[in-house]
């Protein structure tokens, strides 16, 4: 038997309309003639690293039941008229199979500290040429492609770079530096800020497919980080 999964929002509701909210055991309203979501149906995906095409982290992630039927297929998405949840899985698992390792990394980024923030420009400006990043970057990108984990690989990517966005905009130091009129320190601030975001997404593509890289593609991809990371508590 095909197993089917659907990531739904944080809240339990549906990413195409945050209108429907479905229960565990319980067939979702039948959708027949004018389909509603999508203007077609409801989304269900044969694999868990697809789930989030059309979706985004943070979400909820359920294994469910469809009825039989010759029901519409794009890749690996399916569009039946109606599902039930059959059981709630980790949210970490729609981010790929080292997806507990990728969720870990972007609640770090959420909670980078001044220091860590300022200390990125020299992680990222001492840890590889940039010909060597964007091909390690390609390789990480073409490797989610070809193991349908694309939506996994897109959605970390971008959940890390808005987790680091929002620690830079909080962080004290960013308050301290926006007061002054410093062009200097202006630039500087969104030097660090920058490089936090492109270390913290590179590695989270990096997690997603670490099994279908090359260990010298990873390497480039995630040292910036891991430098970062290491001036926790300095």
């Amino acid at each position: 038997m095909t197993n089917y999964y659907k990531a739904l929002r944080p809240d339990g509701t549906d990413f195409a309309t945050g209108t429907t909210r479905p229960l565990k055991g319980r067939w979702m309203p039948r959708i027949d003639g004018k389909l509603i979501m999508c203007e077609r149906g409801y989304h269900v995906s044969d694999a868990v690293a697809e789930t989030l095409v059309g979706g985004s982290w943070p979400c909820q992630l359920a294994r469910v039941e469809v009825p039989e039927g010759d029901w519409g297929r794009e890749s690996h998405k399916l569009v039946v008229p109606t599902y039930r949840v059959a059981e709630w899985f980790p949210a970490w698992q729609a981010l790929g199979p080292n997806g507990e390792a990728v969720a870990a990394l972007i609640e770090e980024a959420r909670n980078l500290t001044p220091e860590q923030i300022a200390a990125a420009r020299d992680a990222t400006r001492d840890a590889t040429r940039d010909a060597a990043r964007d091909a390690a970057r390609d390789a990480a990108r073409d490797a989610a492609r070809d193991a349908a984990r694309y939506a996994a690989w897109y959605a970390a990517w971008y959940a890390a770079r808005d987790a680091t966005r929002y620690a830079a905009r909080y962080a004290t130091w960013y308050a301290a530096w926006d007061a002054t009129r410093d062009a200097a320190r202006y630039a500087a601030r969104d030097a660090a800020r920058d490089a936090a975001r492109d270390a913290a997404r590179d590695a989270a593509g990096a997690l997603v497919v670490r099994d279908l890289i090359t260990p010298e593609q990873f390497e480039t991809l995630y040292k910036p980080w891991a430098a970062i990371a290491a001036t926790k508590g300095e």
